[in-house]
């Protein structure tokens, strides 16, 4: 089955998700937090190459491929979308927001409680470790 979109799983060195807010003009999920990422173009030799070129379309980030790791398959009657992790740290600071309406960092304890996209709320009931769980034992004011 071939891939047709990747997602793009960023966390900074506490191990927090960092998920875009959509704008209300987003095709796909206006006004949802979602992942980073999109469709693959015929230019992609590869999902991971496809990552990487999301990564610097939607972040000002520089990756390769081999920083990307496939942690997530979610399949669908049109094909398969990827959940890629980033694995490197990314800290507030490091990129430049370049799509959607803005950006935040948040432990797994908050984002359940957030309007998601169908690829995080997926995701986040089947794989919920992929998620940074928080090490205070109430949303830590750290943000």
């Amino acid at each position: 089955m071939a891939v047709l979109n990747v997602s793009i799983l960023v966390r900074d060195s506490k191990r927090r998700t960092l998920l875009q807010f959509r704008d209300a003009f987003a095709p796909a999920f206006p006004l949802h937090w979602s992942f980073w990422g999109g469709r693959l173009s015929a230019l992609d030799a590869s999902p991971a190459h496809g990552g990487a070129r999301e990564f610097r379309e939607e972040l000002e980030l520089d990756a390769s491929p081999d920083d990307f790791s496939l942690v997530g398959v979610r399949t669908s009657t049109k094909g398969e979308s990827w959940l890629l992790l980033f694995r490197h740290a990314v800290e507030w600071g490091d990129f430049r927001v370049r799509e959607g309406a803005g950006a935040a960092y948040f432990w797994r304890s908050e984002i359940v409680r957030l309007t998601l996209s169908k690829p995080v709320a997926a995701h986040l009931r089947t794989a919920p470790e992929l998620f940074g769980e928080s090490p205070c034992p109430t949303p830590c004011s750290d943000r």
